[in-house]
């Protein structure tokens, strides 16, 4: 039975499977990797043959339709209503299927992420839940901008869901060895780094080149994490629920940042329990898909300002638990109480609302679990 799972979600054809693939094959991972596909409403009926395609080259592939989609939900109680049509969050489907069936690594993917040819991916993230003992990085006012691992232009860019207020800091960073268990694993980008629309609009970024080492964060050291090249643990997948978008904010629809908020929940829950996150390899090649900034500024302008306070709250509290499920669920307490406390402009009463929702959205996860999975 597979234990590593790949999940994806696509409005696509499918094309980019091809590459992932060839890096089963050339890994030799051929009885060792299952790919879950969640298509959307948009979907054309090209990825289902696509997936067929793939099928017959004896990788394990699943793709269920939408229909199939909504009866697999129908059974994990009330949850089914906090995971939208038309929207990346239909990711969530995927990760409850793979640690259903068994997923030791979830490595969850964007479909404009490609595996780099001639270079292990997968086998790079499979780091995740092995004891490592690698360079750490500690820095002065606690956050590392992952973007200095790599060769970019401009010199100084940083990655989406870096809080602003400590951009262009320059803080002290000291570099020593340390040895942990290794929960979460991000992967890092070539051609287009991830970076936000504020970014891309002021000027755009290419990211040339890995320069060759990978790190483990320091135990008060954060960065954001997405999930377009990042691999976690199964232990850690009751932490990342993709945080459901689409809530007016200052009568404004936000979006574009449901893996950023999550990739911060999951951090704090791994940094409470004790394990590491390391950063880098592997390096995908980002062949981005085509998007109109101005709209994606508009989205994401209210999460930008959202994240400068909630960042900040993330880093000074203490969680209480001695699991995945226990720690997320004091966040989602923590956090239902707490943004009562936030000001300034952003916090009016929809904004505080919209995370009393989202700490509902965490228990409604966690109860689905609980339907298939004795933790």
């Amino acid at each position: 039975m597979s234990k590593i799972f790949v999940v994806v979600t696509t409005i696509g054809d499918g094309g980019f499977l091809d590459n992932y693939v060839n890096a089963i094959k050339n890994e030799g991972l051929l009885d060792e990797v299952s790919i879950i596909v969640i298509p959307d409403l948009k979907t054309p009926k090209s990825l289902y043959e696509k997936c067929e395609e793939v099928r017959k080259q004896g990788i394990n592939i699943y793709c269920p339709t939408v229909e199939d989609q909504d009866a697999y939900l129908n059974k994990l109680g009330s949850i089914k209503q906090i995971i939208p049509y038309n929207s990346d969050n239909r990711r969530n489907i995927g990760f409850l299927m793979a640690l259903e069936m068994g997923c030791e690594v979830l490595i969850s993917i964007d479909d404009d992420n490609l595996p780099q040819g001639g270079k292990p991916f997968l086998k790079e993230h499979l780091i995740v839940n092995q004891k490592a003992k690698m360079e750490v990085v500690h820095s002065s006012n606690g956050w590392f901008n992952i973007c200095d691992l790599l060769e970019v232009e401009p010199k100084t860019t940083y990655p989406r869901g870096f809080p602003y207020r400590y951009r262009h800091c320059n803080p002290k960073i000291d570099n020593g060895v340390e040895e942990g268990i290794i929960h979460i694993n991000a992967g890092l980008w070539l051609n287009h780094p991830d970076i936000d629309a504020v970014s891309c609009l002021y000027g755009p970024a290419v990211s040339k080149a890995f320069k060759g080492k990978s790190i483990l964060l320091g135990k008060n050291t954060w960065t954001p994490i997405n999930t377009q090249n990042t691999a976690i643990s199964r232990d850690a997948i009751p932490a990342y629920y993709f945080l459901r978008m689409g809530y007016p904010v200052l009568g404004i629809p936000i979006d574009r940042d449901g893996d950023i908020f999550s990739g911060y929940f999951v951090q704090a829950c791994a940094r409470h329990l004790g394990y590491r996150i390391r950063v880098g390899t592997p390096v995908s090649d980002h062949i981005r898909n085509t998007h109109n900034y101005l709209k994606d500024l508009t989205y994401e302008l209210a999460c930008i300002w959202m994240l400068e306070d909630i960042t900040e709250w993330l880093r000074e509290i203490k969680l209480e638990g001695n699991n995945y499920i226990e720690a997320y669920l004091c966040l989602a307490d923590m956090l239902e109480d707490n943004v009562e406390k936030f000001t300034g402009f952003i916090w009016n009463d929809l904004t505080k609302g919209y995370f009393h929702y989202i700490a509902y959205c965490m228990r409604t996860w966690i109860k689905a679990i609980k339907t298939f999975w004795g933790y």
